[in-house]
């Protein structure tokens, strides 16, 4: 029963070793341009966690890979990996989000950086403040 349990996190592991070794990035490359802290990559590597929500979307956008190609099981056929590899169309918003962030000097973009996650952060906080007034008001 514990060999279910940790397959997906096994497969993800494998999935996130082929990206290192296709970008040539290492953890802390991975944790910044998905925007996570480096422990929380150091534990996906492992095998010991994986990433939900946010966090496998941003890793996702950041390689160009299909949020589901990470938990793809290693034997899957070089052929399925072909298919999906290809990274999805940027919509109107997120080229001209890009365009505008290319623009900016670093210092200005990790400044952007930490304010979003800063943002992303508060909304989480304020989903469950109103999730508990919900259930709160149903009790």
């Amino acid at each position: 029963m514990e060999d279910m349990k940790t397959a997906p996190h096994e497969a993800f592991a494998y999935r996130l070793q082929l990206v290192r070794d296709q970008f040539g990035w290492n953890m802390s490359d991975i944790a910044r341009r998905a925007m996570v802290t480096p422990q929380a990559v150091q534990q996906w590597a492992k095998g010991e966690s994986a990433p939900r929500g946010e966090r496998l979307k941003r890793l996702a956008a950041a390689t160009g890979k299909p949020e589901h190609w990470f938990f793809m099981p290693p034997e899957a056929g070089e052929d399925a990996l072909d298919a999906i590899a290809a990274p999805r169309e940027l919509d109107e918003k997120e080229t001209a989000l890009l365009a505008l962030f290319n623009q900016m000097p670093e210092a200005e973009k990790l400044r952007l950086i930490v304010h979003a996650k800063t943002t992303l952060q508060e909304l989480d906080l304020l989903k469950d403040d109103v999730l508990s007034i919900i259930q709160s008001i149903q009790k």
